[in-house]
């Protein structure tokens, strides 16, 4: 999710008019309350990356994605979001007779805990891939909770996040029995001294009902920030997984992006 939010304009703020009052020619003072949309901020996304990589291994076959997303936050630190992007393994991997997107829909608190600058966010994440499914394919749709904690190092110089996602349905991205199988993430953000550039590296882990499944991800990523909206940058990921097992999907790609925020 875009972290970057940008306060909707208000439209039509709504006013009360107070009693007047003459007494000793005072005239008391009109005030209109702040409208409610003040506690909310809006923010939307936007980018064409050259493969879509969801934890190591391509959800397109190695073509182009388009993704897009749009956010709301409140000024209590919860928000939702949708996100969206078009894909290819479902019907690839013939999980689905007709399938050309995912779409995401999240919800959940982020704030900070009070204690050593620590950062915290919680919440639900839903992937959804509409289309009709193989007869006798596993469910494709997926359903998780997350749990994590973010810090800034030394005034800024770096930031870290770890994050963990606990699948909460019975199937997930057509394997069974994934209930309670979980996904771990290590990300560090190094911003380079007071150029527009962010290096950001990663790691991750995602189990499931048989073990031999289990693998690691990494991810190592250069983002140039042109202004406050359009983003470009260039990536290399890949993981540990066993080609007999998985095939070519986790193999190591690189990878770039051009992005814009509002």
């Amino acid at each position: 999710m875009n972290n970057k939010l940008i306060k909707a304009a208000v439209v039509g703020a709504l006013f009360s008019i107070a009693p007047i009052s003459f007494a000793a020619d005072e005239v008391e003072e009109i005030k209109a309350p702040s409208s409610m949309l003040d506690d909310f901020s809006f923010s939307a996304n936007v980018g064409l990356y050259t493969d879509y990589i969801f934890r190591g291994y391509t959800q397109t076959q190695n073509e182009p994605a388009i993704q897009g997303g749009f956010d709301v936050e409140h000024s209590s630190g919860l928000y939702a979001g949708t996100w969206a992007s078009n894909v290819d393994w479902t019907t690839a991997g013939d999980y689905m007779d007709k399938n050309s997107v995912e779409i995401d829909v999240y919800a959940g608190w982020a704030g900070d805990l009070g204690f050593y600058d620590l950062g915290f966010d919680i919440g639900v994440l839903q992937f959804y891939y509409p289309g009709n499914k193989t007869e006798g394919a596993v469910e494709v749709d997926a359903t998780e909770v997350y749990f994590g904690f973010n810090k800034d190092w030394m005034d800024g110089a770096f930031s870290t996040s770890v994050t963990n996602y606990v699948i909460v349905s019975d199937d997930a991205w057509g394997f069974e029995d994934m209930d309670g199988e979980m996904y771990h993430d290590l990300t560090v953000d190094v911003p380079i001294g007071s150029t527009p550039i962010t290096l950001s590296g990663h790691i991750g882990y995602q189990t499931f009902g048989e073990s031999k499944y289990d693998y690691y991800d990494w991810k190592v990523n250069a983002d140039y920030a042109f202004n406050d909206t359009f983003t470009a940058g260039a990536f290399v990921t890949g993981t540990d997984q066993d080609e007999e097992d998985w095939g070519d999907v986790g193999d190591t790609t690189l990878g770039g992006y051009i992005s814009a925020g509002f």
